[in-house]
């Protein structure tokens, strides 16, 4: 099996991700390739990097990681993450994505040209915040003449960049069955236009009919996106799923 995984966006139920990693791991499944959108791309990133599922779930369950996030006065987001702080060194540990000892795609947006890009190369660190930056929340990314924003926004779970590579391509949705936009709970005001939207329902649907593998499940829209008081139930969550659908595949 040449398994390739797709990460979706879903901030804190990125526990979910980590749960379904942890079941590879401990059954010695090998990933040959990831692309992720979101906390889906910085799992991907790290795990691709050596970081094990448990060691990121003891990142994000850290008091460590909540010190990253600073007020930003509502320069262009309401936070911004401190780059300087360690831990987020130990969670992304090798500095050009290029140099990730396996395939990694880091699915983002740019403002400025109004469409999307899949990094497999460059900072990791910048692009996968990048890929994070959900705005007005985060403040976007200025990176090589691009004004970059979280690519979940548009495409949460990014397949086309592992496709005609000979992958089996599994997807992780942290938003199954019933797709809302996380942008739409945190400003009533309407700040991208309707065809955006649409990109993102026809993105999901391209998904869905073309991924040879699907895991998701019902009870993850149970846990909220933003706080970190349910990871180890998320994570429990994602183990369970995985053990139930790698039976089937395999």
């Amino acid at each position: 099996m040449n398994l390739a995984l797709a990460l979706g966006g879903g901030a804190a139920r990125g526990a979910f991700h980590l749960g379904v990693l942890h079941f590879c791991e401990e059954n010695k499944i090998e990933i040959q390739a990831y692309s992720g959108s979101s906390i889906g791309s910085i799992i991907s990133c790290s795990h691709a990097s050596g970081v094990s599922s448990k060691e990121q779930l003891k990142i994000f369950a850290s008091k460590d990681i909540k010190e990253t996030l600073k007020f930003n006065y509502f320069k262009n987001g309401l936070l911004k993450i401190d780059t300087s702080n360690k831990i987020i060194k130990d969670l992304l540990p090798i500095s050009k994505i290029e140099d990730i000892p396996k395939p990694v795609f880091v699915n983002t947006y740019d403002l400025k040209k109004r469409e999307l890009h899949s990094f497999n190369n460059g900072d990791t660190i910048s692009l996968c915040l990048a890929s994070s930056a959900l705005i007005p929340l985060l403040k976007p990314i200025k990176y090589k003449n691009m004004y970059l924003i979280d690519g979940g926004l548009f495409d949460n779970i990014p397949i086309k960049p592992l496709e005609n590579k000979n992958y089996d391509i599994l997807t992780i949705d942290l938003f199954p069955k019933k797709y809302s936009n996380p942008i739409l709970r945190l400003n009533p005001i309407k700040i991208l236009k309707k065809k955006l939207f649409t990109q993102l329902y026809e993105n999901n649907t391209y998904t869905h009919e073309n991924t040879d593998y699907y895991i998701g499940s019902e009870h993850i829209r149970d846990f909220s996106l933003y706080t970190f008081k349910e990871l180890h139930e998320c994570f429990k969550l994602g183990f369970k799923e995985a053990k139930n659908h790698f039976l089937d595949i395999l």
